[in-house]
């Protein structure tokens, strides 16, 4: 733009040159005055006329092309923008509205405690699917009476929760008629299973009044339940067309939004005539791909983390299943042992290499019982384990941290709190590493496990 308008301003100057040099070449022509010319004593002595006009065609000619690139650049750019597309078509998915409908979702959230994360993931959604009409109430809200008409018109009912939506008499209003008119209900929400308890006793305790269909009634729909006998924690967490949780970070934002998308999508009356077409999923820009190995590893764990072991074996899984041979789980304290015998470890590692030159990592399992459900042999094994593989240049300790609070998940002060100071301090420095967040929702656990992967060596196919 800038050089446009520079160009621009050129050919305008250049012809106010033409326009004085044609009229002083005209001058000259009837007249035999000898003086100075008027284009020479302003303009100077190198342009007439025809200088001037072919600079402007010039510069003209210039500003074309350069304007014809920069839509080109445009068009190119355009073409390259990140965006979600169908894995069974390979093209972005068809957003077909129901006659009746004008946008393909309606937005609900409490402004005091919701909007600014709201408005985030609405922006997000609307960029990377294109053509995505989502109401939202900064840009539709015009009157706070046509709420129940603005709810009608989406095809998809969705609500941002957070704590004191059930207060809220217009999200109470949006949620009742959305309920009556049985419009699809996709529930997000941010933070662990104790704010989906809280959503529940929260909905009985404020959704039974005027108007409204019972709190039972409204927890099935958003929940997706039809469990007769009420609403815990683990089933809600085992069904897979739940609330879904929100995640900021990188990878697992991207799973986020493919499981919004796809719920969206799965109402949409292309794809519930098409459902062939969604069964192969969407792909969203951002996503972690399949990783795999390119050389054997060893992971090691302690009989005393419990939990670990299981994890071990699920990042074996996660990998092609023409990798797996390359990964070899060992009991830490038997490993070291081995180890400082200068012996190898098991026929299968004798018939590969030897241990020692293979890249090894112990996997510290991190939850509330991590440094505290151990007797007193059991801590002593467990620190002295821990400082072994501190100590050992050649094995690198990969932190994993439970986010599930039904599996022990904390904030990560406690294990400030509780490891061994020296543990944490110099030499051993424990914590120097960022733990890898480990979530129970199949989804984000395949991003976790492909994480940890990656910091044990694993790379992108």
């Amino acid at each position: 733009a800038f050089l446009s308008n520079f160009l621009l301003i050129c050919c305008f100057s250049l012809g106010i040159i033409l326009k004085l040099c044609d009229e002083n070449d005209l001058y000259s022509r009837n007249s035999n005055d000898n003086n100075i010319s008027f284009c020479n004593r302003f303009i100077g002595d190198y342009f007439d006329s025809y200088k001037a006009s072919l600079m402007v065609v010039l510069l003209a000619f210039g500003t074309f092309i350069l304007t014809i690139a920069f839509m080109v650049i445009q068009a190119i750019r355009k073409v390259r923008e990140p965006i979600v597309y169908m894995v069974s078509t390979g093209y972005p998915p068809n957003l077909e509205l129901p006659e009746e409908c004008s946008f393909h979702i309606f937005m609900s959230h409490v402004w005091e405690t919701g909007q600014s994360q709201t408005h985030a993931i609405v922006r997000k959604m609307q960029l990377l699917m294109p053509g995505l009409k989502i109401w939202l109430d900064v840009d539709e809200l015009d009157r706070v009476d046509q709420l129940e008409e603005s709810v009608k018109s989406a095809a998809v009912f969705v609500i941002y929760y957070s704590r004191k939506y059930f207060w809220s008499r217009n999200c109470q209003r949006e949620l009742y008629t959305a309920i009556n008119l049985q419009k699809p209900i996709v529930v997000i929400y941010k933070g662990d299973k104790s704010d989906l308890e809280y959503m529940v006793q929260s909905c009985i305790a404020n959704c039974n009044g005027d108007g409204s269909p019972g709190s039972s009634i409204i927890l099935k729909r958003i929940l997706n339940s039809d469990d007769e006998t009420g609403f815990d924690l683990s089933s809600i967490q085992n069904n897979t067309n739940g609330p879904i949780l929100w995640l900021d970070e990188g990878y697992f934002s991207a799973a986020a939004l493919n499981q919004i998308y796809y719920r969206v999508l799965s109402h949409l009356p292309y794809y519930t005539q098409h459902r062939r077409l969604l069964k192969d999923g969407i792909r969203v820009p951002g996503e972690i791909q399949s990783v795999s190995l390119h050389s054997p590893i060893n992971i090691l764990t302690c009989r005393s983390n419990y939990g670990a072991s299981d994890i071990a074996h699920q990042l074996k899984i996660a990998l092609p299943e023409a990798n797996q041979n390359l990964v070899f789980i060992h009991d830490a304290e038997i490993f070291l042992q081995r180890t400082n015998e200068e012996d190898v470890l098991d026929e299968d590692i004798l018939n590969h290499t030897s241990s020692l030159s293979i890249p090894t990592f112990l996997l510290l399992y991190l939850n509330k019982y991590t440094f505290s459900q151990h007797n007193e042999s059991e801590e002593e094994e467990f620190i002295a384990i821990l400082e072994s593989c501190l100590k050992d240049a050649g094995i690198k300790v990969v932190l994993v941290q439970e986010h599930d609070v039904l599996k022990g998940g904390c904030q990560f002060d406690l294990f400030f709190k509780e490891a061994p100071e020296h543990l944490i301090n110099e030499p051993y420095k424990l914590f120097q590493e960022i733990a890898t967040r480990l979530y129970s929702e199949p989804e984000y656990r395949t991003v976790s496990l492909k994480q940890i992967l990656t910091k044990m060596g694993a790379g992108g196919q």
